[in-house]
């Protein structure tokens, strides 16, 4: 919480914020975190972080390719959604 609050630019009080899995090995862990704004439930995405220990504390060391948008994990569309243009073209 104290890596996104000083790094996301979010408001993290209008989210939940939920730690789905976390798997350690020595001093390092990954975790995979939801992010839900509390306006839309329904809406979120997944993030995936590599932390490492430091004395007492767990810092966010970098941040993995995340998934789990409001489209899916592929960065596409639904199925069934209208064609968008594309920009830049004509």
């Amino acid at each position: 919480m104290q890596h996104l609050a000083a790094n996301s630019g979010l408001d993290i009080a209008s989210m939940d914020v939920e730690v789905t899995s976390v798997s350690f090995s020595g001093n390092e862990a990954n975790a995979a975190v939801n992010f839900r704004p509390k306006a839309s439930p329904d809406q979120g995405m997944q993030m995936n972080y590599t932390m490492e220990k430091k004395g007492a504390q767990w810092i966010v060391k970098r941040k993995a390719d995340s998934g789990g948008g409001p489209h899916g994990s592929q960065g596409g569309m639904p199925p069934d959604h209208p064609p968008v243009p594309k920009t830049g073209t004509r």
